[in-house]
């Protein structure tokens, strides 16, 4: 499973960990697919620079985003008793799926929402400074409009509140 932030330039998800520290980008049914070729590993046929490392293989999971961000590394332990969440480690069998557990992923996913979180906070400060130019134009128009209907500067200066100098300046000339 993936994830796409709210601006489509990122895109995440729990990557399994090569023994060789590559990233996973998919599976098959014969491993998990990573990029490069080593000659260490079985290539994919329908993407020849990608190898096929079987799930036994896979020594555990990080976040990964298609900008190049990496979360931290979760270990894959041999068993559930080496298993320790808060360092880490969890266990998935080896004669499976080396896909991340739930709690992992749902952990990594958290990781890959703070990498992103100036992203998606940027796109509101966007979106305010949008809202606050259109309402600047709004406002031009509206005096303007006041203006031409007779409203003295002195109105127009209480109804936005500041003084009727100040309007005077800010909008005589437009």
């Amino acid at each position: 499973m993936g994830w796409v932030s709210t601006d489509n330039h990122h895109e995440g998800w729990a990557a399994c960990v090569a023994p060789d520290g590559r990233l996973s980008s998919s599976s098959s049914g014969e491993g998990m697919l990573v990029k490069g070729v080593t000659g260490g590993y079985k290539r994919d046929k329908m993407m020849p620079d990608y190898e096929i490392i079987p799930d036994e293989k896979m020594i555990g999971w990080r976040g990964a985003c298609t900008c190049g961000w990496q979360g931290e590394m979760w270990k894959r332990v041999t068993s559930a008793a080496d298993a320790d969440f808060s360092r880490h480690r969890d266990y998935v069998s080896f004669d499976g799926f080396a896909d991340a557990s739930r709690k992992v992923e749902d952990a990594i996913h958290e990781e890959w929402k703070e990498h992103i979180a100036p992203t998606d906070a940027i796109l509101g400060v966007e979106a305010a400074a949008r809202e606050y130019t259109q309402a600047g134009q709004r406002l031009d128009k509206t005096v303007a409009a006041a203006k031409a209907a007779g409203a003295s500067w002195a109105d127009i200066g209480r109804a936005v509140g500041i003084s009727r100098q100040s309007a005077h300046e800010r909008w005589a000339d437009k």
